[in-house]
């Protein structure tokens, strides 16, 4: 294996663990008070734990798009992972909000049109179901709001207490059925492995735990600025709700095969848990950087695999 494609595998990885595991473990440790070892500690074991007992079908469809991008002979894998990191970094740098999960399909939708040989059908539907999840998050966020308020009677912050600690422990179980499948996906392509031998590999499974983990502390002090100045300053009650609600959209989506983006997941789950009185308090603008990440991350993404592929396919050809 060259050693520039593994250096862009470590690189996506660490940009994973930035972008997704450090806004949920500032969340966590936000609204429980936990010492801070404990969240990372909990989303590491469900981003390991839940491939290994079998709980794969979103790698696996992220997989068939990775092959199909990569071409028949598999060289231009490393052309997929440099069309994302290039888009995240560009996004990053401009200050536009981006995500992984859209620019992984963006890539490698525009690589297989490189190819020729574009799955539509399969990018149409993972796409559909990925624009659902912060529509059902908030829908169920929105539903055990009301369920709280009549449950908890007067013992309002032991309840809430215990709510946020299962729910964290739901949203680490949903992301590691989902969202963070990513990472196994990637892997599994690049060493050649099906998903099933990834996910129970010592190598594979090491190298994502210490990038995933370098990513999320180097993105903690960015994620605390975001969740203070994000699309709503929660409450403890409505901190347990979205965590529920989310990891309830996101295991929707992993029953279907269907990857979903936690994070977005989250900002629904957070609007979801408002009553409609107080939607006042709903940052609009900045939950309108949903929908910005959509309309360019996608297209970016897209443009930037079709040219790179055509680009290495001109090279190898001459």
């Amino acid at each position: 294996m060259e050693y520039a494609t593994l250096a862009l595998a470590f690189i996506y990885a660490v940009l994973v663990g930035r972008n997704d595991g450090s806004p949920l473990v500032a969340l966590a440790i936000r609204s429980m008070h936990r010492t801070s070892w404990w969240p990372p500690l909990v989303l590491v074991a469900g981003v390991v734990l839940v491939p290994l007992l079998g709980i794969h079908s979103v790698a696996e469809t992220l997989t068939a798009l990775f092959r199909g991008a990569a071409g028949e002979s598999g060289a231009e894998f490393p052309i997929l992972l440099l069309a994302t990191i290039l888009t995240l970094a560009f996004s990053t740098k401009m200050g536009i909000p981006t995500s992984i999960t859209l620019a992984l399909v963006g890539g490698s939708a525009g690589a297989q049109f490189a190819h020729g040989v574009l799955d539509g059908a399969r990018i149409g539907r993972v796409l559909v179901l990925a624009a659902a999840g912060p529509l059902v998050a908030m829908l169920l966020a929105a539903l055990l709001s009301k369920l709280q308020a009549v449950w908890v009677g007067h013992n309002l912050p032991r309840s809430i207490r215990w709510q946020q600690t299962t729910g964290l422990v739901a949203t680490a179980v949903a992301y590691g059925a989902n969202d963070g499948q990513k990472l196994l996906a990637v892997f599994a392509v690049l060493f050649g492995m099906s998903v099933s031998a990834g996910s129970s590999n010592l190598g594979i499974i090491a190298i994502i735990v210490v990038c995933f983990v370098a990513g999320a502390i180097w993105g903690m002090r960015r994620s605390a600025h975001a969740l203070r100045h994000g699309v709503l300053h929660p409450r403890s009650h409505q901190v347990a709700s979205t965590l529920w609600a989310s990891a309830g959209a996101v295991l929707l989506g992993s029953a279907m095969a269907a990857p979903m983006s936690m994070t977005q997941s989250i900002t629904g789950g957070l609007i979801g848990s408002l009553p409609r009185q107080e939607w006042r308090r709903v940052r609009w603008d900045q939950s309108r950087r949903v929908a910005v990440a959509w309309l360019w991350t996608l297209p970016v993404a897209a443009i930037s695999g079709w040219l790179l592929t055509l680009l290495s396919l001109a090279i190898a050809s001459s």
